[in-house]
């Protein structure tokens, strides 16, 4: 059973840690809304063509990270059992199943399944009982373990039964999983009793596991490491066996467990890429424990977020992914080095949170200066004892600015966190020891005193007013510039008087517009407003709208330079744009070209000039080389998805900083895209559409296709595809160039597969490469020679067979030559039958006409008569193209029609983007038709097919062909606009449907309801 993954394929979640600079922890989901058979995960397994093979209760799932086959006992092949406890790989690719009924051997080249159940008229079958564990021995055998018994695979038809000493096989003893501790030794592990060491002897094929050596503490799974360390596994912690006193003493304790009975519990256990060990139980706990820090950080949190309470199986991948199997779906976490990293504020011991973030910068002495909307003015800074600690400037909901008195046109204060000065939104830095703020009017920060000195505009209480909430500040070497939420001020610091800003004819052009950014260049100011850009000339003071596209008719949230002459403005929900304001030309770039989200918050650009694109829906970069867009999420490792204005900085080292809802991250733009673990594309499928409408497919050999053969019958085929890495597939942008009909690279974006119809007979090669969601690109490209062969008797082959049949006279080419004469003939006659009286009455008749037309010449009825031939001449080639239709030897079978109804579904509805589905029943392919009902219906389906594409606005169409009690029925529906009942339906193609159904004596329905459905019964 094959499903495809939905358009958003995985819920991505994310939870800070709760420790102050920690990094946010990245990962996604897998469940049964993303076709996964079942929730319940038991195993998990990958093998060496990257493909996940996921077990759980209600069957086994293939997985590519787009399409999931499943495997249980209802499907072909079918499976002994659906409930799959465990998976292998052996040696020769094949994979190993086992299940609460019996062992299962798939051959992936070949999609069969070998199976091993208990048969009571077998003794020598495999014994009765649920496998619990499917592990490789040393020696290349398979061990297959039971709660009672265990058997060794020779290889995948032959096994020997291993007997095992019944002080290891007690009443309530239930075995999970077996260790080879060495060539004599082999450790016993249980699910309701203490792990066991025990001697393995050999006596010819027989094996025989005697009495317990030791046993464990607790009910520990052992793990050998790569430098033969002995270790035991269990919720309470790690454990290492000492070999000279042979027992087990801690390593590193679990303390956060809840002591319980041990009776039944589950453990489970992987070692990633650093040698960590993950571990999760049934006790609702998951943990890592750092072998070489010997640090325990626990996850337990990550099955509460999901409301899961058992894990069932941990693994890593290839991509030192983690995948944790628990009872509500697969968990996948991201264990690579964190890129974006939050910026603590800790204030009086405590790290504050869910900060609101704005402007942010530094001064000339690193230290850190944050505006918020909750927590207000804070400075973060090193101590001299080498930690960072935060002050508090001004405190939210403290005693505000407004209540202070206004002397000599200001408000002065200290900012000792004992007033509140409300939203700062934006700053500028003289490069010494002032900063000047936007926001509760513009201010003036000494940050050697700490002291602010407040300026509000002169005039009436509601001038003053209108002063207070200020958006952006610039600096144009005499004037202060800002702008807010009411009008655009200027302010000098030499006579320390703040007014409305008014134009060359005295009038206030931003008067009641809101204006987010100001931006001062070469004797302009370039105003962001709600209405679009402007621009104010220093000298004049003329103002004038900038109006050239639509694209600046939208709100501007901020604007930065881009070389001499250009300008990236962010926009309030019509994406970045790249502004010329010499040469006027207008780039726009949204979420159509990648960008996360439309609402732009501002950018920064990197030591390559690429940007960094805050959005209201993640975090973009923008390479300007090859004009692709990355987007980087929460799951990713953000602190949040979403940003705001003016809040982002970049060091001069290059590190940038952006903010939003949950406060400040930082992260090195040179690190955003190295990763630990190389990403491959990997083929996964191949299939084909023959002529006789069937589908050949090769699923699991994908990897060793390289070149593939299309036959001239094969209508058409497709490529199916992943990259290595699993952790985020909805990401994954991929890109095909099909050489020999052009060399450039095409984008199909999230799309896994790539299809072909039509292609032209020749040889061709085809190439595909791609990219994660967080930019990380193939290393390799996947290359597949395609062979479209010609049609025989096009072919060189066939041209010469004929020339020598014409030149060597041999009686056998003659004879097959005579052969095809009396067929042509035959064909001939039948044809000639056929046109004689339509197509030959009207040749005869336009004849007539024409010889009319030329005995008279031009005349009043000359008009006319041109018109009678051109009429004549249109029936005649319908009548042609109707009588080619009958006489088709390839349609005189349903699936022939068919064939050919899929055929016009394919060309008609696909470049069209609509969806569409062709389902029939009740009758067998080769069922003949006669010549009348299958020219009628197919030309019935044509008609409705050819209305659905001219005038529905459709998006899917469904075709159902079935044969119910003597009665072929043909429902076309399509979910479009329909047409009004109160109007009357009319048309030459519904008549022509209507005349098509009187000839079969059949019924025609049209009906309009969420679209138009046409109904066709027909006796047969």
């Amino acid at each position: 059973m094959l499903k495809k993954l939905p358009l958003i394929q995985t819920l991505f979640l994310w939870l800070p840690l709760l420790a102050a600079g920690q990094h946010t922890l990245s990962y996604t989901r897998l469940t049964v809304e993303d076709g996964l058979s079942n929730n319940s995960v038991q195993c998990i397994l990958q093998d060496k063509n990257g493909i996940l093979w996921i077990g759980t209760n209600s069957g086994l799932n293939r997985y590519d990270g787009s399409f999931l086959i499943q495997y249980s006992l209802l499907s072909q092949p079918a499976l002994t059992n659906s409930s799959i406890t465990s998976l292998l790989q052996d040696e020769k690719g094949q994979i190993w199943i086992g299940t609460e009924n019996g062992l299962n051997i798939l051959d992936p080249l070949t999609n069969t399944i070998r199976q091993f159940v208990h048969d009571d008229t077998h003794p020598a079958s495999l014994p009765q009982g649920p496998i619990r564990a499917i592990q490789r021995a040393k020696n290349g055998h398979n061990w297959v373990l039971s709660e009672k018994w265990l058997a060794v695979f020779i290889d995948t038809a032959r096994f020997l039964p291993v007997t095992i000493d019944t002080a290891l096989l007690q009443t309530d003893m239930v075995l999970t999983g077996i260790s080879e501790y060495d060539d004599h030794n082999v450790w016993m592990s249980y699910l309701d009793h203490a792990t066991a060491l025990a001697m393995i002897s050999h006596t010819g094929e027989k094996m025989q596991i005697s009495s317990p050596l030791l046993r464990t503490g607790d009910y520990s799974k052992i793990y050998t490491d790569a430098r033969s360390a002995t270790w035991g596994i269990s919720c309470y912690g790690i454990n290492r066996y000492d070999e000279k006193t042979h027992r087990f003493y801690s390593w590193l304790s679990n303390k956060q467990t809840v002591p319980g009975p041990n009776l039944h519990l589950h453990t489970c256990y992987c070692i990633d890429a650093d040698g960590n060990i993950w571990q999760g139980n049934d006790r609702n706990e998951l943990l890592k424990y750092d072998m070489h820090g010997r640090q325990v950080t626990d996850y337990s949190w990550l099955l509460t977020a999901i409301h899961a309470t058992m894990v069932y199986c941990v693994y890593k991948d290839n991509n030192n992914t983690i995948w944790v199997g628990t009872d509500n779906g697969i968990i996948k976490i991201s264990d690579r080095d964190a890129v974006f990293t939050n910026i603590p504020f800790i204030l009086q011991g405590k790290e504050l949170k869910n900060i609101r973030s704005r402007r942010i910068m530094t001064d000339r002495y690193d230290r850190l200066y944050a505006a918020t909307e909750n927590y207000g003015l804070l400075k973060k800074m090193h101590t001299r004892q080498g930690t960072d600690t935060t002050i508090a400037l001004s405190c939210f909901g403290a005693t505000p600015v407004s209540a202070l008195p206004v002397i000599n046109k200001s408000i002065r204060l200290l900012l000792d966190g004992k007033h509140d000065i409300g939203y700062i939104y934006d700053m500028w830095y003289d490069g010494n020891d002032i900063i000047w703020l936007a926001g509760f009017g513009i201010g003036r920060y000494d940050t050697r005193n700490d002291s602010l000195e407040i300026f509000l505009a002169e005039g009436s209480e509601k001038e003053k007013q209108e002063s207070i909430n200020q958006f952006s500040i610039g600096y144009d070497g005499h004037l202060f510039w800002t702008a807010g939420q009411h009008n655009v001020y200027t302010f000098d610091p030499q006579t320390r008087s703040m007014l409305p800003f008014k134009d060359d004819k005295g009038s206030m052009p931003f008067y009641g517009i809101p204006c987010w950014s100001l931006f001062i260049k070469d004797g302009w100011v370039w105003a962001g407003t709600a209405n679009g850009l402007y621009k104010i000339d220093l000298r004049t003071r003329q103002v004038i709208r900038i109006s050239l596209s639509r694209a600046l008719d939208y709100g501007i949230n901020d604007i930065a330079q881009d070389g001499d002459s250009c300008f990236w403005i962010s926009t309030a929900g019509n994406g970045v744009l790249r502004y010329n304001h010499y040469t006027g030309e207008i780039r726009q770039y949204t979420h159509k070209e990648g960008l996360s989200n439309n609402t732009v918050c501002g950018l920064l650009q990197d030591k390559n000039k690429d940007l960094w694109i805050s959005t209201y829906a993640g975090l973009s970069y923008f390479n300007r080389q090859n004009g692709q867009f990355t987007n980087f999420y929460a799951r990713d490792g953000l602190n949040t998805d979403e940003f705001n204005r003016k809040a982002f900085y970049r060091y001069k080292d290059g590190r940038m900083i952006f903010g939003g809802l949950n406060g400040y991250m930082i992260f090195d733009p040179d690190h955003a895209f190295t990763r630990k673990e190389p990403v491959t594309i990997l083929l996964t499928r191949f299939n084909k559409i023959g002529s006789n409408g069937r589908a050949t497919e090769s699923v699991f050999n994908g990897q060793l296709l390289k070149n593939v053969v299309i036959e001239p019958d094969d209508k058409f085929f497709s490529f199916y595809f992943m990259l290595s890495d699993l952790y985020d597939p909805s990401g994954d942008r991929f890109f095909y160039q099909l050489q020999e009909v052009d060399n450039a690279w095409h984008a199909i974006d999230n799309q896994h597969f790539v299809s072909f119809n039509g292609l032209a007979p020749g040889r061709y090669t085809l190439k595909i490469k791609g990219n994660t969601g967080n930019g990380a690109r193939s290393i390799n490209e996947l290359s597949i020679d395609i062979r479209v062969k010609q049609v025989f008797f096009k072919t060189a082959w066939f041209i010469s067979l004929i020339l020598i049949a014409f030149t060597t006279a041999v009686w056998l080419v003659v004879r097959y030559r005579i052969r095809q004469v009396k067929k042509i003939q035959y064909l001939r006659t039948r044809i000639a039958s056929d046109l004689h009286d339509d197509v030959g009455s009207s040749l005869v008749r336009i004849t007539i006409l024409a010889d009319a037309i030329r005995r008279n010449g031009i005349t009043n009825d000359t008009e006319q008569q041109l018109g009678t031939i051109s009429g004549i001449s249109r029936g005649a080639v319908s009548t042609m193209k109707d009588v080619v239709w009958s006489i088709d030897a390839r349609n005189d079978t349903m699936g022939g029609m068919i064939q050919y109804m899929q055929e016009h579904l394919h060309h008609m509805l696909m470049p069209a983007n609509i969806d569409f589905e062709l389902t029939h029943t009740g009758f067998a392919e080769q069922e003949s038709l006669t010549m009348n009902f299958r020219q009628n219906v197919y030309l019935t389906f044509k008609e409705a097919i050819n209305n659905i594409v001219k005038h529905s606005r459709a998006t899917r169409v469904t075709v159902i062909l079935k044969k119910d009690h003597g009665v072929f029925i043909m429902q076309i529906k399509d979910d479009g606009k329909g047409f009004s009942n109160d109007k009357t339906v009319s048309g030459q193609g519904l008549e022509n449907m209507q005349l098509r159904a009187r000839r079969l004596k059949a019924s025609l329905y049209i009906l309009s309801d969420d679209g138009v459905t046409v109904i066709l019964k027909v006796p047969v």
